[in-house]
């Protein structure tokens, strides 16, 4: 039976729907949070180092709460951990509305971090949950969900940008959108994980020691060092290397993701067909091609065109990662998942700091050209996935 067919029962159709529309809500937030970086930027002088420092700072706040957000969402529930997520990110976008400084700056960043993760944690989370319910490979769709939340922010946050909107009033309205969504939260039903079976030999072992854990860490380390890299400095690449225009900037990162959306769409039915393997190592090596295209054009649509391709490609990289860890620990997935994240969330430090100070050092084009190496990474990683006949 279709996920969503109208045969299944009103209240079931919409627990299955929940998980897409959560994914969609953390889409929206970081399309408008990639494109706001560059008038962020302007407004308080920050030069690529800062960006990156602030940026730095919210992924190291994200992995302290993740290192107990896992056991929070095993013991208490996944209700818990998407309330605090969105309150707290909502009232983060609030703070940054506010702000003059680079020190004001960078706390709003690290509350940022600190509370956007347990979002990161709790979607994904639920996504496996519902994987297990329905007993189907899902998250890969669920993350479209994501791709096209980020691509209507960030058209949106473009927009109203070039239509003079301050964008402390843009932090605002996201501020409220999330808030919005935090209540929603509260009062919705959320798919229930079947009960896991007798206690096996994975439950004794570190979590991260489990080998489709272990694989999925890596794949995800791999491909965020690339993803934060892009997400920091796509829009200020866009504007300051081909002098574009805020719109362009803009439009280049819904591009951006919106590929991202046609990627996922396409893979989640390619997945059955191909497997894992064949799909992960061929997005790597696309990916890679992708940014050689982008970095080395002499114009924005080249450019453009470039990112497009990268979108495209690194599209189901994540989700399977994340599906993986969470069927590799079903009677922990809560912990399988946020340990993941957390390796994610530490490219997130580690990827801006490498790429900003290398920037400064020699070029921002020259620094993003280093991505090339990640999607080779990835497709030499994806070699090690299930096959078709595993998956």
């Amino acid at each position: 039976m279709p996920i969503f067919s109208t045969a299944r029962p009103r209240s079931e159709r919409l627990v299955l729907a929940w998980p897409v529309l959560t994914f969609l809500a953390l889409g929206t937030h970081v399309g408008v949070y990639a494109v706001q970086l560059a008038p962020l930027a302007t407004a308080l002088h920050l030069n690529p180092g800062q960006l990156g420092l602030a940026v730095t700072g919210s992924a190291v706040a994200g992995l302290v709460t993740l290192i107990g957000g896992g056991y929070l969402a095993d013991r208490l529930g996944r209700r818990i951990v998407l309330l605090i997520g969105f309150f707290g990110t909502g009232s983060s976008f609030a703070a940054l509305s506010l702000v003059q400084g680079y020190p004001a700056l960078l706390l709003a960043f690290v509350w940022y971090g600190l509370c956007v993760s347990f979002i990161d944690l709790g979607v994904n989370t639920v996504g496996s949950d519902l994987e297990a319910m329905t007993r189907r490979r899902l998250m890969t769709g669920l993350h479209a969900g994501f791709s096209a939340g980020a691509c209507l922010g960030a058209v949106t946050a473009a927009v109203l940008l070039d239509l003079d909107v301050d964008f402390r009033g843009v932090y605002r309205g996201l501020a409220g959108f999330l808030l919005a969504v935090g209540l929603l939260c509260a009062v919705v039903r959320l798919p229930v994980r079947p009960a896991a079976h007798a206690e096996s030999p994975r439950g004794s072992r570190a979590v991260w020691r489990i080998p489709g854990v272990t694989l999925a860490i890596a794949l995800i380390a791999v491909s965020f060092f690339g993803d934060a890299a892009l997400e920091s400095f796509l829009a200020v690449f866009l504007d300051r290397t081909f002098d574009a225009t805020i719109l362009l900037a803009g439009l280049g990162v819904a591009v951006y993701h919106c590929a991202s959306l046609i990627g996922r769409l396409l893979a989640s039915r390619l997945l059955g067909r191909l497997g894992e393997r064949r799909l992960v190592a061929a997005a790597g090596l696309l990916a890679s091609a992708g940014i050689a295209v982008a970095v080395a054009g002499r114009s924005p649509n080249l450019a453009v065109a470039g990112l497009l391709v990268v979108g495209f490609a690194v599209a189901p990289i994540a989700p399977i990662a994340l599906s993986l860890a969470g069927r590799s620990s079903p009677e922990r997935a809560g912990q399988a998942v946020a340990t993941t994240t957390a390796v994610g969330y530490s490219m997130f430090v580690i990827s801006p700091s490498v790429v900003g100070g290398l920037a400064w050092l020699t070029s921002l084009r020259l620094a993003l050209a280093l991505l090339i190496l990640t999607g080779l990474g990835v497709a030499l990683l994806g070699t090690a996935l299930p096959g078709r006949r595993a998956s």
